[in-house]
């Protein structure tokens, strides 16, 4: 643990009014050569009480905040500012900044900002504040945490965001009444601009800057969205799921409004702010209904284990050993559990058969691991978990003699009850498969558009008078043939439909008369070299990597005890794999040996897999 966080917990440790002196005082230490502009900014405020107070609170959770600056970074972050950029010119100045400016360094907020900066955020925020028809809404104390506060994250910062943004925004609360009817104004707002793209530029640009990007990762147009909210005097906050539990190695960021009844979102396409809001499947809405006999389904859904806050001041921490990198975040001052205001409920224990002092409950990653997703300390033999989310595949593991060890058999909660997985290997079953990794919706939607697409040929390249040699009729699976019975000859083929973006293949083989194949290549139109009678065509759609496909190895294994224990290995000829031997109730990963990361345990439900 470094000084800083030692510090910061032995001043929680103590009285509430104690700590926030003693973090005032190591501030100012922290200040170094800027203490005089610091000390400038609590000066200035003598005689207005609430003012200093702020002040105090401000300047006392300075420290841990910094940002990576330089001076092509901030050009940059000038040029989108001024005059917005398209995503190729934005990516080619920011190729050219890299090369004439210094390597971006930490800034370190205390020892940087100007009492100008401060005393501008402090000003505007209460008068955000004391002007807004919600005042009442928000008292003093979530003021402090929600709208004082200059950044949301480590974005980069400009004098005077809090009156550009409301120059811009105004007009759309002006009969506001309720910080929730704002709220969901503003977010109507923001995301009616829709851009595109994302800069190559790798660090987050200050608000002002992004109005004209509101683009890129999540947590971009999070810093942007909080930023308008505060310059209203709305008190938000970014919230976040740490790691997904059965998705990507990413988090995933949004904005709340933190009001005393409750933490208030609006969700995917809903145009209300609610509590206790789901946080789950935005991307992958299936929206196209699928053949009742379709072997794919859109069921998949991302999903989360606890929900953080990410907030400006200091909290009391849970002093956890790390378990890995990752779990760093477990015992952040900067984060709080808030699980409970989403609905969250879960509660679970865990009694290790053997003397251990922590426990981290892990979800498995992308490409194969065990990550810590929450951690409890062992008290009269038992780690406690509360405010779990359900339908979630989780393992608790430990540390024993430095080594990260299973304490239990996998487990999801359901209904509130835990439920483990044990294999049974007296109860051997078999199963086929033809994916490693769930298929989203987003998917489906595609495919189920592609029925009255139509494979062509012709010879010429113009395409004026081709022949129909198939039309598509029923929605594709991964490897789809197409039958032709046309006598004629034909040098081109080519793929069109009445929606183009939906004629999209990832490939065509073309087999000529005898059965030979003579083309497969990933276009949509092909150039035999030479007119050919065409006997069949095997079409496959654009998709994600994840289908069983000829020529690759395969691993099926099951989790027993500690570890994934191989069930056998498999050379792929076709478009899927059985295997046999498998033990029934066993949570599975298929492994594909030749190449690919994506991978997700599953189990079977009358063979089919269920993802988690």
């Amino acid at each position: 643990m470094n000084r800083l966080l030692s510090y910061i917990l032995s001043c929680l440790l103590v009285s509430s009014c104690t700590s926030h002196d003693e973090l005032l005082d190591y501030a100012l230490e922290q200040a170094r050569s800027n203490r005089h502009e610091i000390e400038k900014v609590l000066t200035h405020y003598v005689g207005d009480t609430q003012k200093q107070e702020a002040a105090r609170w401000l300047v006392a959770n300075m420290p841990g905040h910094s940002v990576m600056w330089s001076e092509g970074v901030q050009a940059f972050a000038d040029s989108v500012m001024h005059q917005g950029l398209s995503q190729e010119r934005g990516n080619q100045l920011w190729d050219s900044l890299q090369k004439i400016s210094a390597t971006p360094q930490k800034q370190r907020d205390i020892e940087t900002l100007s009492a100008e900066f401060l005393i501008d955020n402090i000003d505007k925020a209460f008068r955000a504040w004391s002007e807004s028809p919600w005042k009442s809404e928000v008292d003093f104390d979530r003021f402090k945490k929600y709208v004082l506060p200059y950044r949301a994250d480590n974005e980069l910062l400009r004098i005077g965001w809090r009156d550009s943004l409301r120059a811009t925004y105004a007009p759309v609360i002006k009969d506001a009444k309720t910080a929730r009817e704002a709220f969901e104004r503003l977010r109507k707002a923001v995301n009616s601009v829709k851009r595109k793209g994302k800069y190559d530029f790798p660090y987050v640009m200050d608000a002002v800057a992004l109005r004209n990007h509101y683009s890129g990762v999540c947590l971009e147009r999070c810093v942007y969205f909080t930023a308008v909210c505060r310059a209203f005097g709305l008190p938000v906050v970014i919230d976040n799921c740490g790691q997904w539990a059965n998705y990507s190695n990413r988090s995933h960021t949004w904005v709340a409004l933190v009001l005393d009844d409750g933490t208030y979102t609006v969700v995917d396409e809903d145009s209300v702010a609610r509590k206790f809001n789901k946080i789950d499947a935005s991307t992958f809405a299936q929206n196209q209904t699928m053949p009742e006999d379709y072997p794919y389904t859109g069921e998949f859904k991302k999903r989360l284990v606890k929900v953080w806050r990410q907030t400006f001041d200091l909290n009391p921490i849970d002093d956890a050993p790390l378990f890995d990198d990752s779990s760093a975040r477990l015992s952040s001052p900067r984060l709080v559990d808030v699980s409970a205001e989403y609905g969250l409920n879960g509660k679970v224990e865990i009694k290790p058969d053997c003397e251990i002092e922590d426990v981290w409950l892990c979800s498995h990653s992308l490409s194969g691991g065990w990550i810590p997703q929450a951690h409890a300390q062992v008290k009269m033999g038992k780690a406690k978990f509360e405010h779990i989310s359900d339908s979630v595949m989780l393992l608790p593991m430990g540390i024993i003699e430095d080594v990260k060890t299973a304490l239990g058999e996998p487990f999801y909660i359901s209904n509130g009850r835990k439920i483990e997985l044990n294999a049974d290997t007296t109860k051997l079953v078999s199963a086929t498969f033809t994916r490693k990794y769930p298929i989203n919706a987003g998917w489906l939607n595609r495919y189920a558009q592609i029925p009255s697409t139509r494979l062509e040929g012709c010879n010429e390249p113009s395409f004026q008078h081709p022949d129909t040699l198939f039309t598509i009729t029923e929605v594709p699976v991964f490897h789809n043939t197409a039958l032709i019975d046309s006598p004629g000859r034909y040098r081109y083929i080519r793929v069109i439909a009445d929606l183009p973006s939906y004629a999209n293949m990832d490939r065509l083989d073309i087999y000529d008369k005898t059965g030979t194949l003579v083309a497969s290549e990933k276009k949509r139109l092909l150039d035999l070299g030479t007119s050919k009678t065409i006997s069949r065509i095997d079409y496959f759609p654009w998709n994600d990597g994840n289908f069983v496909v000829p020529g690759h190895d395969y691993e099926l294994a099951y989790w027993h005890k500690d570890r994934w224990r191989a069930i056998g290995r498999q050379h792929s000829n076709d478009y899927s794999l059985t295997f046999d031997n498998i033990p029934s109730g066993a949570l599975l990963i298929l492994h594909d040996l030749t190449e690919g990361k994506e991978e997700r345990p599953f189990t079977l439900n009358n063979g089919r897999q269920i993802w988690w």
